[in-house]
């Protein structure tokens, strides 16, 4: 098989499974616990907490370990807004970004229930935000702003810098970033100081399902998200996930000091794929500011399912949308809020890939693009 669906989960690296199966046998003991295997195992995690905050520029105190990015997005969209209702109640309003993930678009009735207004941030074509339209949403009435780095559907890179510049005028206002795409090969954007509350996800950078990130500056304030034994500063509580931790801390290492080559090699292969759709006439969608690592294209007016189906037929893996989405069959939002006409965003697929991704892979997948298009055009 061929796989292109990195954006929905990657495969684990060796050494993320050597070390996860190495700390599960060997590191049994509970992290809380006070007996010597207990203190082994809270050693290791503080390592492994200290290895991840070195690579994304924080204090080793504002990381914390979770289940997914998803609970991540939870934990900032409920557990920090609860505490800023709190913090400041004459101020009642929420900015999200029109091509968020579902696990931020879901809880926007969550926030609505609370008596928050939800802002909306548009994007321009290439699915961008609009800084001129998202300047006129800050306001000293705004709690906080939550985008995307990397586009999850379209793979669109969203402008940090410029955003970070913008909210220099409204210190009060908590940045969260999901940077869950971004690991691949922008993960330097994460490293802007101005962000306050980040969200990772391990089985997205070639770790294990099970452990994802939040990273909360000392200056965000939360209200536990899970209550319990005590863990994670008292924030979220259950027994940490050591093994997939440790894991996760690995791959987290192993991206960054591999990026930049990453970078280039899949900006190679996305360049061959991109120019192949091209001259099949394919649809192609995001523009220039597009992360190395996603291809979202279509072929009107055949259903993207159709075009999954027939790829696997050749070998080749690839998505219609986000994967916790498409077996929903769910819209492609980030397309429609690029104002794609439905009947060319129902033909989306999503392309993406990783660091296992080789020069076979894309050279089956250009095979299969050719035959698959001859055979549905």
């Amino acid at each position: 098989m061929h796989y292109f669906d990195n954006s929905a989960t990657t495969q684990p690296l060796d050494s993320v499974m050597a070390t996860v199966q190495q700390v599960a046998q060997t590191y049994y003991g509970n992290p809380s616990s006070l007996h010597p295997l207990g203190t082994q195992s809270k050693e290791l995690l503080t390592s492994a907490r200290r290895q991840i905050s070195e690579i994304l520029r924080v204090s080793p105190e504002e990381v914390y370990f979770t289940s997914s990015g998803t609970e991540s997005n939870n934990w900032v969209l409920q557990g920090v807004v609860d505490e800023l209702i709190i913090i400041h109640p004459n101020r009642r309003q929420v900015i999200v970004s029109a091509v968020e993930h579902p696990s931020i678009f879901e809880q926007i009735p969550v926030l609505e229930a609370k008596g928050l207004e939800v802002l909306i941030a548009p994007v321009n074509g290439e699915g961008v935000l609009d800084l001129e339209a998202l300047k006129g949403l800050l306001s000293d009435q705004v709690l906080l702003l939550t985008h995307l780095a990397v586009n999850n559907e379209v793979g669109s890179i969203q402008p940090l810098e410029a955003v970070s510049q913008l909210l220099k005028n409204y210190p009060h206002i908590v940045w969260h970033v999901d940077g869950v795409q971004a690991t691949t090969t922008q993960l330097q954007l994460l490293f802007d100081e101005r962000i306050d509350c980040l969200s990772l996800s391990g089985h997205k950078f070639h770790a294990l399902r099970g452990t994802g990130l939040l990273v909360l500056k000392e200056r965000v304030s939360t209200r536990p998200f899970l209550y319990g034994g005590g863990q994670e500063r008292g924030y979220r509580s259950g027994t940490e996930a050591l093994p997939t931790i440790a894991g996760t801390a690995r791959a987290l290492r192993v991206a960054w000091e591999g990026q930049d080559a990453l970078k280039e090699r899949l900006a190679s292969y996305r360049q061959r794929i991109v120019d192949y759709l091209s001259k099949l006439q394919w649809e192609i969608y995001g523009g220039n500011s597009t992360s190395e690592h996603i291809v979202c294209a279509g072929l009107a007016p055949v259903p993207g399912e159709v075009l999954v189906h027939a790829l696997a037929e050749h070998q080749v893996l690839v998505s219609t949308t986000s994967a916790c989405s498409s077996r929903r069959q769910q819209f492609h939002s980030t397309l429609t809020s690029m104002q794609v006409p439905e009947h060319l965003s129902a033909s989306a697929i999503r392309i993406s890939m990783g660091q296992l991704t080789s020069q076979e892979d894309v050279d089956q997948l250009l095979k299969a693009l050719s035959a698959v298009t001859e055979q549905l055009r």
